[in-house]
């Protein structure tokens, strides 16, 4: 498959990388779409970590599930959460899911500039979302900035009226 890996941002380059595969519980979507976050472009944040697969607004075509997977099958339509909490931990309990290890250590493989990413398990159980027919795929990839502005509104607690 093709990935866009980002070097630095003056050096993105079209590369080759086999198709992830997936094991129990995983899931291989076919990206239609994804978007370009902020954080995608702040060279500062993520040189240490070059080169990458980035792209993590993403919306696709559910390829494969592997064994154990019930909830989705080939052909559904989807926008995909790249970190996911774990629910148990205190910070998660006490609503600071953005604290959570378990949040800071998930992502899919490779990143959302590739023609097919896996979910891991544990974000095929926490971070798949079936879009509704009226969602087009580049409207899906909305739903994690979304998600961050109705949690900032949430946590912000702005009255009535503001």
């Amino acid at each position: 498959m093709r990935v866009a890996v980002w070097y630095n941002n003056n050096d993105v380059r079209i590369e080759e990388r086999p198709v992830p595969s997936v094991g129990p519980g995983e899931l291989l979507v076919r990206i239609v779409a994804s978007g370009i976050c902020g954080s995608d472009v702040l060279e500062w944040y993520r040189i240490h970590r070059a080169p990458l697969v980035l792209g993590h607004e993403i919306a696709g075509e559910v390829v494969e599930a592997g064994e154990g997977v019930e909830k989705y099958r080939p052909g559904d339509r989807v926008a995909v959460a790249h970190h996911v909490p774990c629910n148990t931990c205190r910070y998660c309990l006490a609503g600071n899911h953005t604290v959570c290890e378990t949040l800071q250590r998930t992502n899919f493989d490779p990143g959302g500039f590739a023609e097919y990413v896996r979910l891991p398990a544990i974000n095929v159980d926490r971070g798949v979302f079936v879009l509704p027919d009226g969602v087009t795929y580049e409207e899906a990839t909305f739903v994690e900035p979304l998600a961050c502005i109705l949690r900032g509104q949430r946590r912000g607690g702005p009255p009535p009226g503001e």
